[in-house]
């Protein structure tokens, strides 16, 4: 009895620096570097479905050589969204690479 009643007082002394702990890496401020990592990079830069060559089209994760020549087949699009109701992207292809393509704007 005297050992848990022991061991209870020390949780409880203890939880100050739990919580401290615990709270401490949230309450830091983000580092200006890690703001200029998530910078757009070519990697993610977006491609116009419009005015890309079918190797740069090739060249999204996910776009095949076949799927990238149907899209310069069916050009011109008024959206992104027409290679999917067109059928030019099945669904899944679509919903994976939608974030990597743009209409460009002249």
């Amino acid at each position: 009895m005297i050992r848990k009643i022991a061991f209870v007082a020390a949780l409880i002394a203890a939880a100050p620096a739990f919580a401290q702990t615990a709270t401490a890496p949230a309450a830091r401020p983000v580092a200006p570097t890690a703001i200029r990592q998530t910078a757009a990079t070519p990697e993610t830069a977006r491609v116009d479905v419009n005015s890309a060559t079918a190797d740069q089209l090739a060249a999204v994760k996910g776009v095949t050589a076949i799927y990238a020549e149907a899209i310069v087949k069916g050009r011109p699009f008024k959206s992104v969204d027409e290679l999917s109701t067109r059928k030019i992207l099945p669904a899944d292809v679509f919903a994976q690479v939608k974030e990597q393509l743009t209409i460009g704007h002249k």
